[in-house]
């Protein structure tokens, strides 16, 4: 990809950057990954364990943290997009952002936020509090009189209202200078001029007013005029770079104007280090370097203002400018990696690269040896060094033994950084992956100095998937478990429980409601599909008489299981049928009951059973977890504990087809619910394997031949 396409992302991505996941850091859209182990980037699944898969920006965030310069909020999501309980481990960038950066970032007085591409509604943005705060400086000056004044503040209150529209801003304020008496209205009357030039179609025309302006004798007008100054030279530097679409053309940045707004820049910088715009005049110098595609200079400018200490949302503003800027323009088909010897943002871009296949980006993708010859670099920190070597040898290598060497044990301390508790986390993994003892000990230590925000949480994941996949869930059940995670404990109950564990639960008043609940919906609905009918019988009294079922519930799961459901009263419209409790009954006795099955596959359908959570896998489903190694699997994909098979509606249609001693009225409803599985795109929705489409033309062609004179077959005209 060209640099041209590339830069065109670049103005895309730090427009949207603020609310959106950056494409730097991965794919836009959020699927949860309740996992440890992530080599690839793990939408809304990041961790404070610092990874390859973690989105550039909390990586950053996290190595800030350690250098006690920015925390990360405290935020809950509660539920993923599909409305599934996420772990509170389980972290993403947006969510967090808006947590960390609570305080709004306003922009300078005339000086959009460095993020803009700055076209003549770009510069618009900052008109509310560049108004603000010419009316301040008007009434700091005593000299004004109180009609200069008036006139002032209603000239200042017209720019804003024109800004942007090239017929009003010409003419707007022609008359005001006559108006002024003083020297000081003269002042901000021309200043008002020259600022409804810069936001017209022709910036460039305000340089010489406002380089007059920049030695008077007012003092914010002599400020704010040697500020502009240094901005309309970048305004003309990129008024043609920038197309209709966003579209950057590097070629036609006005280089001798960009020269000089870095000089202004520096200029007004050096004048006035604690100004009104100096916090502006940074960005806008990080974005002077960025246009003039020095990636070094660039690297340099925001590894200094990494360095500095400031509120949260100027942080997270940075990080975000950071990603789609900076990072950004080593990615996408680039052919060198970031220039620069700053630890911090070289950490993040090593990272970042980790994530990459050498097959398929063999210019960008982190070689051993490559990470090797930046030591000098990590001089300073010489512990994150050997980290991302460790993390090089577990995720790119795929070495735990030598992730391991790099990885030595060290003892436990109050408040860990969150490298160091990365470093520990991972040994950790790295034992665990080798079968060596030891892992679980390990994690219950590390429990104690877990303070900073998320790593207890993140423990607790790390302790649910260590006893999931070594058959130990009883542990995370335990009175005195340690994993409390009432999200993490819900997945394994829905996912892995058996019907041990589903009834300890479910019956345990020492079990928070929401969790019994739970434990009871999994276990009726478990041992219902599953032809446990005699379970489920005693298992519904638990259920109130009363209980409703949930209107807002989705999937019947969420937010809370709709216990209700199972006091299904029977249907006498269409295939008669009694409650779901006599059907039950009827099926306990007799398991091959015609009628009864069929009005459990009415029970299913007219309750929303067909794509429930906790329906057993497909075989799509099934083959990829089979390609899944142990070290890859996340929360709740070890196979289930519950034993026996289960079943679906489309199963229940074809075993009642298939029993020549069910009645022929019930064979051809049977038909022509098995038909109706594909109606109307062909797709399968009663769950199971799919039927190959041959197979379903001859259950229509036994529906209208053999079962003719059913009213049934009537029904359905043809086959999907």
């Amino acid at each position: 990809m060209s640099k041209r396409v590339r830069a065109s992302a670049l103005l895309v991505l730090g427009l949207l950057a603020a609310s959106t996941q950056a494409h730097a850091s991965g794919d836009s859209g959020c699927d949860m990954q309740p996992g440890l182990r992530h080599r690839s980037y793990a939408s809304c699944s990041d961790l404070v364990l610092i990874s390859p898969g973690n989105d550039t920006r909390l990586n950053m965030l996290l190595l800030l943290a350690d250098r006690g310069r920015l925390q990360p909020a405290v935020t809950r999501k509660e539920t993923s997009d599909s409305g599934s309980p996420v772990p509170a481990a389980m972290l993403s960038w947006s969510a967090l952002s808006a947590a960390t950066g609570n305080d709004a970032v306003k922009a300078d007085d005339d000086g959009s936020a460095s993020s803009s591409p700055d076209s003549s509604s770009g510069r618009c943005v900052s008109n509310g509090v560049g108004a603000d705060r010419f009316r301040q400086a008007l009434q700091a000056d005593t000299g004004l009189g109180a009609d200069e004044r008036k006139l002032l503040v209603d000239a200042r209150a017209k720019v804003s209202a024109a800004c942007g529209d090239p017929g009003k801003t010409a003419t707007l304020l022609d008359s005001l200078p006559g108006k002024m008496q003083g020297a000081s209205g003269k002042a901000f009357a021309a200043y008002l001029m020259s600022a409804s030039v810069f936001y017209g179609p022709d910036p460039g025309s305000a340089r010489a007013a406002f380089e007059t302006l920049a030695g008077v004798r007012q003092p914010w007008v002599r400020e704010a005029a040697t500020y502009m100054l240094a901005r309309t030279d970048l305004n003309v530097a990129q008024l043609n770079a920038f197309g209709d679409y966003g579209n950057f053309d590097v070629a036609k940045v006005d280089q001798a104007a960009l020269a000089r707004a870095r000089s202004g820049m520096q200029r007004y910088l050096k004048a006035y280090p604690d100004g009104a715009y100096a916090v502006s005049a940074d960005g806008l110098m990080r974005r002077v370097e960025w246009l003039g595609g020095n990636d070094s200079a660039a690297a340099d400018v925001y590894g200094k203002a990494l360095a500095q200490r400031g509120n949260g949302a100027a942080f997270v503003d940075l990080l975000n400018e950071i990603d789609t800027r900076l990072l950004l323009t080593t990615q996408n088909g680039a052919t060198k990696p970031l220039a620069t010897r700053d630890p911090l943002l070289l950490a993040v871009d090593d990272l970042w690269r980790m994530r990459l296949d050498r097959k398929t980006d063999p210019k960008l993708a982190l070689s051993a040896d490559e990470l090797a010859a930046q030591q000098a670099a990590f001089s300073g920190d010489p512990a994150l060094f050997r980290y991302l070597q460790a993390v090089h040898a577990y995720h790119v290598q795929r070495q735990p033994a030598q992730a391991l060497k790099l990885l030595p044990a060290s003892a436990s301390r109050k408040d860990m950084g969150y490298v160091d508790f990365s470093a520990q986390l991972l040994r950790l993994m790295a034992m665990d992956d080798l079968g060596q003892p030891g892992v679980r000990e390990g994690l219950l230590k590390l429990l104690p100095a877990a303070t900073r925000p998320y790593q207890r949480q993140t423990l607790e994941l790390a302790l649910a998937i260590h006893d999931e996949r070594h058959q130990a869930l009883d542990k995370v059940f335990a009175a005195d478990s340690q994993v409390r995670d009432p999200a993490i404990r819900r997945i394994l109950l829905e996912n892995i429980a058996g019907p041990e564990l589903l009834q300890q639960q479910a019956a345990n008043d020492g079990t928070p409601l929401a969790e019994r609940n739970v434990a009871l919906f999994v276990l009726l609905y478990r041992n219902l599909i599953g032809g446990r009918y005699a379970e489920f019988n005693t298992w519904l009294p638990r259920v109130p008489v009363d209980a409703k079922p949930q209107a807002e519930s989705y999937q019947l799961l969420y937010p809370a299981p709709s216990l209700g459901v199972y006091r299904w009263t029977g249907n006498d419209k269409g295939y008669a049928c009694p409650a779901l409790s006599a059907i039950t009954t009827t099926l306990a006795r007799a398991p091959d009951d015609g009628h009864a099955s069929l009005c459990l596959g009415e029970f299913l359908r007219l309750n929303g059973f067909d794509h429930i959570p906790l329906a057993a896998p497909n075989k799509q489903e099934r083959e990829w977890r089979k390609t899944l190694s142990l070290s890859q699997q996340q929360l709740g994909t070890t196979p289930l504990l519950f034993p026996g098979g289960q079943g679906n509606r489309q199963a229940v249609y074809r075993r009642v087809m298939a029993d020549a001693n069910v009645s022929g009225d019930d064979r051809a409803y049977a038909l022509v619910r098995a038909i109706r599985c594909y109606a109307p795109s062909g797709n399968n929705d009663c769950g199971g394997d799919d039927v190959p489409t041959s197979e379903r033309k001859h259950w229509f062609t036994t529906l209208k031949t053999t079962y003719r004179t059913s009213h049934w077959a009537s029904s359905v005209d043809h086959y999907w």
